[in-house]
């Protein structure tokens, strides 16, 4: 069956239309839908385009690991595409009516490898590109030595990796046992938030700004803080939440 691109973009429904974030509204998901349609007279599956989109994300993390900027922006590029790619092979899926559970598992995946991949170029930019130091804004060229020289920043890349990684896995986790016990699962505003900051957010953008600016740094601390702090948090409204159900 030929699709058109109408179709495409009325297989958005509203409530998944407004569950995007900014980024996703003003940016994937436009670019998505053309390229949706697209795969779609090529004859590609969903699944397909997802593994393509998680095959951009290790391309991402080996160019990643090269000392050299060119590298590190065609990198950047790669997670962009799978932005896009992470709308559009929803879209398809939705234009063809198969809603799968691999397909639902393969798109998880992705989004994880994503993620894990995404944070960790972040950290290898800055061992690269940022020294082993870091200048303090507003102070006249003060800076403050690293701990652990450059390899810092691949620290922090890989502490932003893990405790996002172990975030995810975690709340899954306790979806799935909450489902099991019969208890609904009701999204909160985190949810949202993530939306907003992450690899279909403002990740990728801030990570070519701040490469860009010499900023890139202060990018990898602030998300650094935010997964390691939010994994904490997470976890321990999960254990209140245990500790009150018999």
């Amino acid at each position: 069956m030929n699709y058109s691109l109408k179709d495409v973009y009325n297989s958005l429904s509203p409530e998944k239309r407004k569950a995007d974030g900014t980024m996703t509204t003003i940016l994937y998901r436009p670019v998505s839908y053309p390229a949706s349609w697209l795969f779609l007279r090529a004859g590609l599956t969903p699944n397909a385009v997802t593994y393509a989109s998680a095959a951009g994300c290790i391309a991402a993390l080996l160019l990643a690991l090269l000392p050299f900027s060119a590298c590190h922006f065609a990198a950047i590029a790669l997670f962009l595409v799978f932005a896009v790619l992470d709308c559009a092979d929803g879209n398809m899926a939705r234009t063809l009516g198969r809603k799968t559970v691999y397909g639902g598992w393969v798109d998880a995946a992705g989004g994880y490898l994503a993620y894990a991949t995404e944070l960790f170029s972040i950290g290898l930019s800055c061992f690269f590109f940022s020294g082993d130091f870091i200048i303090l804004p507003f102070s006249g060229g003060a800076h403050v030595e690293l701990p652990w020289g450059s390899a810092t920043w691949i620290l922090l890349g890989g502490l932003a990796s893990v405790s996002n990684t172990l975030m995810r896995l975690f709340h899954q986790a306790f979806k799935n046992a909450e489902n099991a016990a019969g208890i609904p699962s009701v999204p909160g505003a985190e949810k949202r938030f993530s939306e907003e900051i992450g690899i279909t957010g403002y990740l990728p953008v801030l990570y070519l700004a701040g490469l860009l600016t010499g900023l890139l740094p202060f990018v990898l601390v602030a998300y650094t803080v935010i997964y390691s702090g939010g994994f904490l948090m997470t976890t321990a409204k999960q254990l209140r939440k245990v500790s009150v159900v018999p």
